[in-house]
């Protein structure tokens, strides 16, 4: 309900509360909020193939964490040979070699080191690159079917913040490969230096992995009320910011900061509820670090002492080893949770690169010819549910060249029809022709390259003018751009602005008025020369005067074009060489003004309803629609 009260501010109709967090969704994407597997092999694996243009790059990453995890072992080892070679014997020689050797190997520690944390950040990198662009790509290539039933919210977490998850994973699964291969090298090495003292020293472990699965249980539950809790919080920001005018002019201030004190105290408390958690484990793993120290080292190692089983070296080695080796632990199971949320954000990322379009071109589909503008609707069904069409059996035949106008009342598939006919989603039933073409046997692209669109709600880009009206034709030219502006009424008011047509627009084109914004969407549609043109209630919002001007030009405009027309003002469709009237998705009525106002039918009910007539309970006009007096022509 949120989306359909005024910018979705008023929270009596919130349908949720901080404790809910759950708002239900109408698109095929999964939970935004569910934690998966700590590892799953179908996103590490799709992931590895975006590698491939790095994996040279990956290589030297994966040799570098291999030398610095041989080197991480090492050092304890180095100070045992130190200890048992140099001190015990007393031979300065013997220590000065050992000493060559530490050196070494801490110079290798620190550029394998430096090359890991270098060149695992710029595969990284390179994989969110070519993941954004991936994402841009599919996107501009998924039907408009998809992105009306799928929130901008949910599609901006998903190419921004679950991408950048992704990069972290693959971070992640080169640290946490590091740590494994330390944990598997310091049990080697204490095995194989003394296998009795290290199976003393480590027989704490599975106490802590009981302690880490025990633990994983309750943190996961804080981890998925955590963003929940975050997903709610940026959700109201976002709604807030967007509505604020609405907000104000409501003043629905202090209500919207009660609720939204509501949803960040719910944050608050997830995050305080997981540092309770997180909070506990460093000790205990510290704690448990120092009994393995204490039991192994301590006590059981001075015994073998005393009997002279081991050796001081020993001892000292183990020690280190044994503080190296619970170190990666601790930070895998730091990591735990962190990567759950990547595999979780990488399986999102691929759900939403396996959605297909529901418009796809037919394989080896050929070019669309140089249209000439005719339509046919043949028997045409549509339907965006299942079981409930929108269209009914429309036949219908319009001529290159000629001027419809769509007319019904709201609900009728006006725009439908021409989301049809600009290939925005296939028929159900039937068959869209365009000059004899069956529209699904050709290219889209190469079909609405040949075609324009006004909307009602003009959407200009941050840039300048002249980019905003060469936008769907990059080669025209100056000229071709002046030509335009000036054919609908646009340069005059474009030659005002400070710089012209090389005058910057904000974003959305805030910086001009609505009939300004409209003026230059004209100018984009028609700068391409197009042999079909669109006008979906066009001129709905724009001033009397604005109106005037862009009707003038269309008589212009349209001339050799085939347009079609969506106009609630009928007065401004009624030249229209064809009118065709629309109730609930069938062709009722079709003909020219005067005719149909004579036939005195749903058109001439809608027109007296326009002209403010009163209509009785059957629908008829009370008064007769012949006596209305017909508006002049630049009405």
């Amino acid at each position: 309900m949120r989306g359909h009260d005024g910018g979705g501010m008023l929270s009596g109709l919130r349908g949720t509360s901080a404790g809910g967090m759950h708002a239900p969704t109408s698109d095929n994407l999964g939970d935004d909020e569910a934690l998966g597997k700590v590892y799953d092999n179908r996103v590490v694996m799709r992931l590895l193939t975006y590698i491939a243009p790095y994996k040279k790059d990956a290589l030297i990453s994966l040799a570098a964490v291999f030398m610095y995890t041989v080197a991480n072992v090492c050092i304890p080892l180095l100070i045992m040979l130190g200890i048992n070679w140099g001190v015990n014997s007393g031979d300065v020689n013997n220590l000065h070699l050992v000493g060559l050797a530490f050196l070494g190997v801490t110079v290798i520690h620190f550029g394998a080191n430096y090359l890991q944390f270098v060149y695992v950040a710029k595969v990284g990198q390179g994989i969110l690159y070519s993941l954004r662009t991936e994402m841009f790509d599919h996107l501009q290539e998924l039907s408009t079917s998809f992105f009306h039933k799928t929130s901008v919210g949910r599609i901006m977490s998903r190419s921004l913040s679950d991408v950048n998850q992704i990069q972290e994973t693959f971070e992640l699964i080169v640290v946490a490969l590091a740590d494994l291969l330390s944990l598997f090298g310091i049990i080697a090495a204490m095995l194989i230096i003394d296998w009795q003292l290290a199976l003393v020293s480590l027989s704490i472990v599975p106490v802590l992995f009981f302690i880490l699965g025990y633990w994983q249980r309750f943190a996961k539950r804080s981890f998925i009320r955590i963003r929940r809790a975050i997903a709610m919080v940026n959700g109201e920001y976002n709604q807030n910011i967007t509505g604020v005018r609405v907000v104000q002019s409501l003043n629905r201030q202090g209500e919207n900061l009660e609720y939204f004190n509501s949803l960040n105290q719910e944050h608050l408390d997830a995050n305080l509820e997981a540092s309770k958690f997180s909070g506990g484990l460093q000790p205990t793993v510290e704690f448990l670090t120092g009994i393995g120290m204490g039991f192994g080292i301590i006590f059981v190692g001075g015994l073998l002492l005393q009997r002279g089983e081991v050796d001081w070296g020993v001892l000292v080695a183990f020690a280190l080893w044994i503080q190296r080796f619970f170190e990666p632990i601790r930070q895998l199971t730091m990591q735990y949770s962190q990567l759950q949320r990547a595999m979780s954000a990488g399986v999102r990322i691929f759900e939403l690169l396996d959605v297909e379009p529901d418009v796809k071109d037919k394989e080896n589909a050929p070019d669309m010819p140089q249209l000439k503008g005719s339509i046919e609707f043949k028997d045409v069904y549509f339907h965006y549910v299942p079981g409930v069409d929108v269209i009914k059996d429309v036949s219908l035949k319009i001529e290159a060249g000629e001027n419809v106008a769509l007319v019904g009342s709201t609900g009728a598939g006006k725009s439908t029809f021409v989301t049809l006919v600009h290939r925005f989603a296939d028929v159900t039933q039937g068959s869209l022709m365009i000059d004899g073409c069956d529209i699904k046997d050709v290219k889209r692209s190469s079909l609405v390259g040949q075609m324009s669109m006004v909307l009602q709600e003009p959407y200009l880009f941050s840039g300048t003018v002249k980019e905003n009206i060469k936008y769907n034709h990059e080669g025209a030219s100056d000229d071709d751009v002046m030509a335009a502006a000036q054919a609908v009424g646009a340069h005059d008011f474009i030659m005002s602005l400070d710089d012209g047509y090389n005058s910057i627009l904000a974003e959305r084109g805030i910086n001009l008025s609505v009939g300004q914004r409209q003026l230059v969407s004209f100018a984009r549609a028609v700068v391409a020369d197009p042999r079909i043109l669109v006008l979906d209630e066009a001129t709905a919002n724009i001033d009397t005067h604005t109106e005037l001007v862009i009707q003038e030009a269309l008589k212009r405009v349209l001339d050799g074009r085939t347009s079609i027309v969506i106009a609630h003002r009928l007065s401004t469709i009624r030249n229209a060489d064809k009118i065709v009237v629309l109730d609930q998705g069938r062709v009722v009525e079709v003909g020219r003004h005067e005719e149909l106002l004579s036939n005195k039918g749903v058109y001439a009910k809608l027109y007296a309803i326009n002209y403010g007539l009163d209509v009785d309970d059957d629908g008829d006009a009370v008064e007769s629609v012949d006596t209305i007096t017909m508006p002049a022509d630049n009405d």
